[in-house]
């Protein structure tokens, strides 16, 4: 993922499937609902490299995302 124009490697640790569509990896809310081409997941729990696992709500408040974003 690219935050900031910085690469930032994360390892999904935990996901919902959810209602969205769009292009693979396009940021649907603010939420970490993420489109997979068909359909979408939102993103519950999650891992920086070198850090401990969070909870999607911890993260968001760290580092904000909000669409229009891709994730890759």
């Amino acid at each position: 993922m690219s935050i900031e124009g910085e690469l930032v490697r994360v390892k999904i640790l935990r996901c919902a499937i959810a209602d969205g569509s769009g292009g693979a990896g396009e940021l649907l809310d603010d939420r970490l609902e993420v489109a997979c081409g068909e359909g979408a997941v939102r993103i519950l729990e999650l891992q920086r490299a070198g850090k401990a696992p969070m909870k999607a709500e911890e993260f968001l408040r760290g580092t904000p995302l909000k669409p229009p974003l891709r994730l890759s």
